[in-house]
């Protein structure tokens, strides 16, 4: 046989087997295409209602988002009146401090009216006990008339006495015991 045939012969069966590949291939996309194509229309299947369904929503919420811009304008036009609101109610209170750091001056101005009016007339009855010869014991001094005598200046017998003996509560205020003729003269 000669070359050339031989190189025929091999290109023919090189041929036919390229023709067979090309025809297993072709048969292999379109057996691809057939699925694709089907889970295609199955999917498009399914979504057609969920599709439906969102229709659905949108048209069932297009007279609610018709309503949502007044809505808002509404509650801006309230945030803006509750600012002037809060604005208004800071005045108040800006004016409520100053009314009561002016009250409180008036009390303290009160309270030393009243605290100078009593050493007054504390004063007064003093001098008028004493002008009488009236005397006046240490355990029962005036209000406003000095302070409260002290340990020291009590006699020695009596501060065990006033130590055994705590000064009876009565409805919240202290009651001193009766003075006698003996102590007083002491």
């Amino acid at each position: 046989m000669e070359p050339l045939t031989i190189v025929l012969i091999v290109l023919g069966i090189a041929a036919i087997w390229a023709v067979v590949e090309l025809a297993m291939t072709l048969r292999k996309a379109r057996t691809t295409l057939d699925e694709v194509s089907h889970s295609a229309t199955e999917a498009i299947d399914q979504a057609t209602p969920i599709i439906s369904k969102l229709d659905g929503v949108v048209d069932e919420l297009q007279p609610a988002l018709r309503e949502v811009t007044p809505l808002v304008e509404k509650v801006s036009v309230v945030m803006d009146e509750a600012t002037i609101g809060l604005d208004n109610v800071n005045g108040i209170l800006g004016d409520v401090g100053t009314a009561t750091h002016g009250v409180a001056g008036v009390g303290e101005s009160a309270t030393r009216i009243v605290n100078t009016a009593t050493s007054a007339a504390v004063g007064v009855v003093s001098k008028v006990a004493s002008l009488g010869g009236i005397t006046i014991p240490e355990g029962q001094q005036l209000i406003g008339k000095g302070d409260a005598p002290s340990e020291a200046a009590q006699p020695a017998a009596e501060a065990p006495a006033a130590q055994e003996e705590p000064p009876a509560r009565k409805g919240g205020y202290v009651t001193y015991a009766p003075v006698t003729g003996s102590e007083s003269e002491e």
